[in-house]
């Protein structure tokens, strides 16, 4: 529709999401259970489940009404239609304020206060790379990139620095994406001052309409856009063209990756670009999301006043016609060979798509069908788990194609060479569903964790984070789903969750899963297939000859570790009053550090530390701690894997364990109402976990795949090596050989840190919605029940010492990616964390090379996409750390980058007197201080409202108090830092002679290394 008028406007009341065809799923439930996840997370297509309540058609007043009102003016049936309210009966979220100007821009706003005084903002542009000619590929990403590059009333590379100064960092703040069919454009604001607002607001006004497209502009941009087509270029983004190109042929999809082709970007003109942005760039193809702690009727008189006055200069352009899939086609193979890609049979087909209006009917059969697959999901993980697994891991399902046709999935990954079993097994997997359905104990093992799901939903609900409101409001506006509240949410299933039963499911599943009787099949492997094509599709028909058996009916299991005996006395407690952390200790020693906050509703964060860690390594025994990633898939002593997923079915409960460097344990996230059980399962798989053999064999048949893919990339070749050449081979911290990690057992696991599991020093933090005296009874009888403990971490002195390699030659590794990618790293040596002040400057030197290398070698140069500046000072090894500087270039300009590398280092590490401040500016200038200052201070003041932040003091809040006064001086010790004291740690550290430079370049160069010199 469009729609013509001055500041004529009107807003709509609601909203929720998820996605489909291959594109973005939003998740409207905020379970922190990774179990959880995995089980509901496809219940994506089916969250906000409708009942047949009224539509609620409530207009507001335009906030302008002393303005006369348009002839035209907006009504609210063309909002109702412009959001498909109108196709729906589901109620919409009165929370949401929706609007639409006359010129046919949509609106979403909505007041949120977490994290409090910030807030989000999102320009979604209907519109992406199938939109392109051919002449035009790659100018719907290069327009992205233009934004930030020139428009009418902001300078070239101003725009970034604007949001810089107001307190948003580059890349984690400010930024935009292009995709297939959509482009968007994010802020997310620190703060909600006047003036960040306006700002905001008019720089996404700006990019709206208003980019130059200078020549010379666009020429500087072209090598950036060139660098991040070459970083994306791999054996994985091959591996997805060529299926793309197997599976969906007629259509752009196959053929206008967003990315582009290297000839337009290297040659369209500035007219290209212009015609492309007024073609698409149109209010009617437009929506601003605004969520925060704001007050949304003076939020959407800003955006009445900037963006009414917007015009398609080219008028409103017909959705472009995007291709088409043939229903008909004949069973087919596709063969993708290439070393480093893990064998993978992908078996397709499709089935004429319906676009259908979001309704309560929709959701309902969406949800059963989400259960349905989210049972045959189950299977292929236990399946994968066997002692002696048919595949390492499969999914099966259905999802559209962009919208063209419905196709029926399944996907397998399995040890290289074993395609054919994998395939069978799966095949039959999903074969036994159909054919013999579910058991009662999966449908209710499926219901429990929906219920949870959206009970959770609900008593979070006050505080769920911009970012994820503003998602659900970007898939609305892109999909025509309505966001509803979690409070209907829960209504809408609990009233249907007593009609879903196993034959129900069974119906769904049949009528929604394509019978893959003629189907595609992709397959990538390593090597080449003994009889190509023909031969998978014979092994594939082959599988389908073979009978299959109905499942086997899971006997109910009962958690066995809720008594852990007597509970423990607290001996020690007290408050640190300022911080409002809670010390407790109990008779056995075990530490308990609390800190209650409504930040997060039903939400509680956990902190177990065990005395250890990857300080257990030795250079005798490197590898001491390398199968603790594998530790939660050994199960406990009564349980396998498999069966605490059944046993914690329907709970908030993370299966989380591991190493870090000086610990053992985990960081998870529950609910006040699964605190206990959580407890409960971290104290089983401290004291009586089960190291199941099976665990090691799926690590050992993820291994092959892993070490393929080491020299794959440039960046994976460095990251595989860097250990070694920072440490001279120090076995501790390089990469062994294959061989060492298959011969790693349980066992070996076992002894390392068995002890220490059991004996070891223990500290718990606590940070988020609970009540106190129910917490520490929760742990009194878990983990203050348990024997005596050690009272004190142990220093481990003998395994802290790491050094920093003396050896200054310049380290050049080869890859065998794509040729012309290459990687230039420069370390300086520097120091530990232990000085506060020390570490705080070191921060913001590599903040300040962040902004000099991204202005010098993206956008002066123009020759890399992403450059990366970073400080590491280390909290274990005493002396270690260094600064960071990564780019990633083409291979002929590693020269060019190296020396610019050097210029920076040397202008900033060159002597000048404390008294010449003039000289000083011109090293570091007052505006580079602010860029790199302001966005940690507002980091800083956001971090007091999060619980994250608070968990990262609180879990050693005993143990390393000092880290408590860190955290009250950081906002005051970063202010006070002086442009003198980081010139002086320049000169220190920074010096070019004193970098370590590794190079990885291409196979080719090893014999050939002057061709790395800039042509």
């Amino acid at each position: 529709m469009k729609l013509f008028g001055d500041n004529a406007n009107l807003r709509y009341g609601n909203h929720n999401p998820v996605k489909r065809g291959g594109r973005r799923a939003v998740l409207e439930m905020d379970i922190k259970t990774p179990k959880t996840h995995r089980i509901i997370a496809s219940i994506a297509l089916v969250l906000c489940l409708g009942l047949n309540l009224p539509f609620a058609n409530a207009a507001h007043p335009d906030p302008q009404a002393s303005a006369p009102a348009a002839p035209d003016a907006v009504t609210a049936e063309m909002v109702a239609s412009a959001w498909k309210f109108d196709q729906s009966d589901l109620p919409v979220d009165p929370d949401v304020l929706y609007g639409l100007l006359p010129n046919g821009m949509r609106y979403a706003i909505r007041r949120n206060t977490t994290p409090k005084s910030t807030a989000v903002m999102r320009l979604i542009i209907d519109s992406g790379s199938v939109a392109e000619e051919d002449d035009e590929r790659g100018l719907a990403h290069f327009i992205e990139h233009m934004a930030f590059n020139g428009t009418t009333n902001v300078t070239e590379g101003e725009m970034v620095r604007i949001l810089e100064r107001l307190g948003l960092e580059f890349g984690a703040d400010t930024n935009a994406y292009t995709g297939v069919d959509e482009t968007g454009y994010t802020l997310d604001l620190p703060n909600v001052r006047e003036e960040t607002i306006d700002t905001s607001l008019f720089l996404l006004r700006e990019t709206a309409s208003e980019i130059t497209f200078d020549p010379e502009a666009i020429d500087r941009e072209r090598g950036v856009i060139l660098s991040e087509m070459r970083t994306r270029q791999n054996y994985a983004q091959r591996d997805q063209d060529s299926l793309y190109g197997f599976t969906l042929p007629d259509t752009r999809y196959a053929t206008h990756n967003p990315i582009g082709e290297r000839a337009v970007i290297e040659t369209a003109p500035a007219e290209r670009f212009r015609s492309f942005y007024e073609r698409f760039y149109t209010p009617g193809r437009s929506t601003l999301i605004v969520v925060g702690d704001i007050d949304p009727a003076q939020i959407e008189a800003k955006i009445v006043e900037r963006f009414s006055n917007w015009i398609a200069k080219q008028g409103e352009q017909p959705q472009t016609d995007t291709g088409s899939i043939a229903m008909n086609r004949p069973s087919q193979a596709n063969i993708f060979v290439h070393p480093a890609i893990g064998e993978v049979a992908t078996v397709m087909q499709f089935a004429p798509y319906e676009k259908r209006p979001d309704t309560y009917e929709i959701r309902r059969e969406n949800l059963m069908r989400a259960l349905a697959y989210n049972i045959i999901q189950r299977r292929l993980g236990t399946a994968a788990r066997l002692p002696e697994p048919p595949f390492i891991g499969a999914n099966a399902g259905r999802n559209d194609a962009f919208e063209l046709a419905n196709r029926s999935i399944i996907r397998v990954a399995t040890k290289d060479g074993e395609w054919q079993t994998g395939l069978a097994a799966a095949e039959r997997e999903l074969r036994s569903a159909l054919e013999f359905g579910f058991t009662q104990e999966e449908v209710d093992e499926q219901l429990a964790n929906a219920t949870t799901g959206f009970e959770n939903s609900v008593r979070s609900a006050q505080t769920r984070r911009n970012d994820g409101l503003a998602d659900q409001l970007v898939y609305s506006a892109s999909e025509g789903v309505v966001v509803t509240t979690p409070a209907s949410q829960l209504a809408r299933f609990t009233e249907m969750r007593n009609r879903i039963t196993p034959q129900s499911l069974l119906d769904v599943l049949r009528k929604d899963f394509i019978d893959l009787d003629q189907p595609l099949i992709h397959l990538s492997t390593k090597t080449p297939v003994k009889g190509g094509e023909q031969a998978v599709l014979a092994a594939y028909q082959k599988s389908r000859q073979i009978a299959t058996a109905p499942p086997e009916v899971r006997e109910a299991i009962v958690f066995a570790y809720d008594d852990f005996g007597p509970a423990g006395a607290v001996v020690a407690d007290s408050r640190i009053e300022d911080l409002n952390i809670r010390t407790l200790v109990f008779a056995n020693n075990v530490r308990l550090n609390l800190k209650k906050t409504d930040f997060e509703d039903d939400r509680v964060r956990i902190s177990l530390r065990v005395d250890g860690g990857n300080l257990l390594a030795t250079r005798e025994n490197p590898e001491a701690t390398s199968l603790m990633n594998i530790f939660v898939r050994g199960g406990l002593e009564k349980h396998s894997l498999d069966d605490l997923y059944s046993v914690l079915a329907g709970s908030s409960v993370s299966l989380n364990y591991g190493s870090g460097e000086d610990y053992l344990g985990s960081y998870v996230t529950t609910t006040p109402q699964d605190l206990a059980l959580q407890m409960e399962v971290l104290a089983a798989f401290t004291i009586h976990p089960g190291y199941r053999p099976e665990a090691v064999t799926q690590y050992r048949n993820y291994l092959p795949g892993f070490f393929a893919r080491l020299n794959a990339t440039p960046e994976s070749t460095i990251s595989s090596q860097l250990g070694a050449i920072l440490s001279d081979k120090d076995p501790r911290f390089s990469l062994a050989d294959e061989s060492v990690f298959a011969a790693l057992d349980f066992d070996q696991l076992r002894a390392a840190v068995g002890d220490r599991l059991q004996n070891g020093a223990i500290e718990i933090g606590m940070v988020g919605d609970f009540d106190e005296d129910e917490a520490i009874a929760t742990v009194a009888r878990t983990f203050g029940a348990l024997p005596m403990r050690e009272a004190e971490f142990r220093p481990y002195n003998e395994s802290r010492d790491r050094h920093f390699t003396g050896d200054r030659s310049v380290r050049t590794l080869y890859h065998q990616g794509e040729t012309d990618q290459a990687v230039v790293e420069f370390y300086w040596p520097t120091t530990d964390n232990s000085d506060f002040d020390t570490d705080i400057r070191l921060r913001l030197l590599a903040e300040l090379l962040q902004l000099k290398v991204t202005d010098e070698i993206r956008e002066n140069l123009g020759v890399s996409y992403s450059p990366n500046a970073s400080s590491f000072t280390s909290s274990d090894y005493p002396g270690y750390g260094y600064i960071r500087i990564s780019v990633n270039v083409d291979s002929h300009d590693v020269e060019l980058v190296s020396t610019a590398i050097k210029r920076i280092a040397a202008q900033l590490s060159e002597p000048i007197e404390e008294t010449d401040t003039a000289a000083q500016d011109r090293a570091i200038s007052p505006d580079e201080i602010s860029r790199a200052k302001t966005p940690i201070l507002e980091k800083l003041e956001i971090n007091l409202r999060e619980n994250s932040a608070w968990l990262s003091i609180v879990d050693e809040a005993q143990s390393d108090p000092e880290m408590l006064q860190r955290f009250r001086d950081s906002g005051g010790a970063f202010s006070k830092v002086a442009t003198s004291e980081l010139l002086a740690l320049a000169r220190q550290y920074l010096a070019p002679e004193k970098a370590l430079v590794v190079n990885a370049l291409h196979d080719r160069f090893q014999n050939a290394p002057n061709v790395m010199a800039t042509d």
